[in-house]
């Protein structure tokens, strides 16, 4: 049954209020001195170990393991869709998201909220040329011009004319696209594993979460706190409300991301993303030193627009008929051809972002 319009702008609202609250928690949980007060590892560690509560937690009540509570036999039906194989390939997707995750913070302490969520709105074009060499995927010219119009505002937003150079230094942005390319490669490996492995959502999920806590606790305890000028902060170490707000948003965003894709589609998604990026370059405007011009809400404007051409463009190309369905040549049974479509239309849902992580159905920027 489809969504209903109110069910939709909910779905979307709940995006818009936790994206938002990521960004803001991002920047002002920091120390005046620089860096975190807390240890970043130390708490995506917690948000991880939150997210493998809830995924093995779904997995145990799942209704196909009968109507009581029966853990042995959830227990033997998760042993029997995974492997070393499996979980060889879940567990690199999980070094990759701790990578980026910690990325993700050292980029807050050099570049405002607003910029970072508008880069990734912008950063298609990476995304593309990610998956273009590795994954072999093609785009039609609608797109790329659509990409193109993306990179020309997020660069009519950076550019500083007074100055003759962008408003943050080379290194910034270096790091940025970086994390967008590991967001890239992150959502190809996601497609990998729906198509090439019989896994359901929240054993994969269980096990990803698995692997998250585990590297992110390896990373505290093998290295220095890397976002912090206090290299041995405890783990439990400096914590207020801002602090421990990080942890229950890296908890939730899956959920709600989840929510987004089941209740709504991709064009709520987008408008959902172009209006968190708009909040937080206002607020960022206001308290986190982003100078605001009429040049920077012109480029603003652009990007959003461009990420709406884009969607477009991928809609139409979703759109257009299979031959080989239609001459009869193709050999996936139906379950199979649905289940591709549903990787095409999500490895193109995650093209502009990076969540986190959203990146597949539950995985985190």
């Amino acid at each position: 049954m489809e969504s209903t319009i109110r069910t939709k702008i909910l779905a979307g609202a709940g995006m818009v209020c936790i994206s938002t609250t990521v960004g803001i928690l991002y920047k002002a949980s920091q120390a005046a001195s620089g860096g975190f007060k807390y240890s970043t590892t130390g708490a995506i560690c917690m948000a991880e170990f939150v997210k493998l509560a809830m995924s093995a937690s779904f997995h145990l009540f799942d209704k196909s393991h009968g109507q009581s509570l029966q853990v042995t036999k959830a227990i033997s039906n998760a042993k029997e869709q995974l492997s070393f194989y499996a979980f060889r390939h879940i567990y690199f997707l999980a070094i990759l998201y701790m990578i980026n995750n910690q990325l993700s913070f050292y980029i807050y302490t050099m570049v405002d909220p607003g910029t970072v969520f508008l880069f990734k709105a912008a950063s298609t074009m990476i995304v593309a040329a990610v998956q273009c060499t590795f994954a072999g995927k093609k785009f039609t010219w609608e797109q790329w011009k659509a990409m193109m119009l993306q990179a020309c505002g997020m660069i009519t937003v950076q550019y500083d004319p007074c100055k003759g150079a962008g408003v943050y230094s080379p290194f910034a942005y270096g790091c940025l696209c970086l994390s967008t390319a590991i967001t890239a490669i992150s959502a190809a490996r996601n497609e990998f594993l729906v198509k090439n492995f019989q896994i359901t959502l929240n054993v994969q999920n269980a096990v990803l979460y698995s692997g998250g806590v585990i590297f992110n606790l390896l990373a505290f305890l093998l290295l220095p706190n890397p976002n912090s000028k206090n290299a041995n902060i405890g783990f439990f170490e400096g914590y207020d409300l801002l602090a421990i707000g990080v942890v229950c948003s890296n908890a939730l965003i899956g959920i709600v991301i989840t929510a987004v894709y089941k209740y709504a589609d991709a064009v709520v998604k987008c408008i959902a993303s172009d209006i968190t990026a708009v909040l937080l370059i206002i607020l960022s405007s206001f308290f986190f030193g982003l100078h605001s011009s009429l040049t920077m809400w012109c480029g603003v404007f652009t990007v959003t627009f461009a990420v709406h051409l884009y969607i477009d463009a991928s809609s139409k190309v979703s759109a257009k008929p299979n031959p080989e369905a239609s001459s009869g040549q193709s050999s996936q049974t139906p379950a199979k051809t649905e289940l591709t479509s549903m990787v095409g239309r999500e490895a193109r849902e995650n093209e502009d972002a990076a969540d986190e992580e959203a990146e597949s159905l539950v995985r985190k920027e």
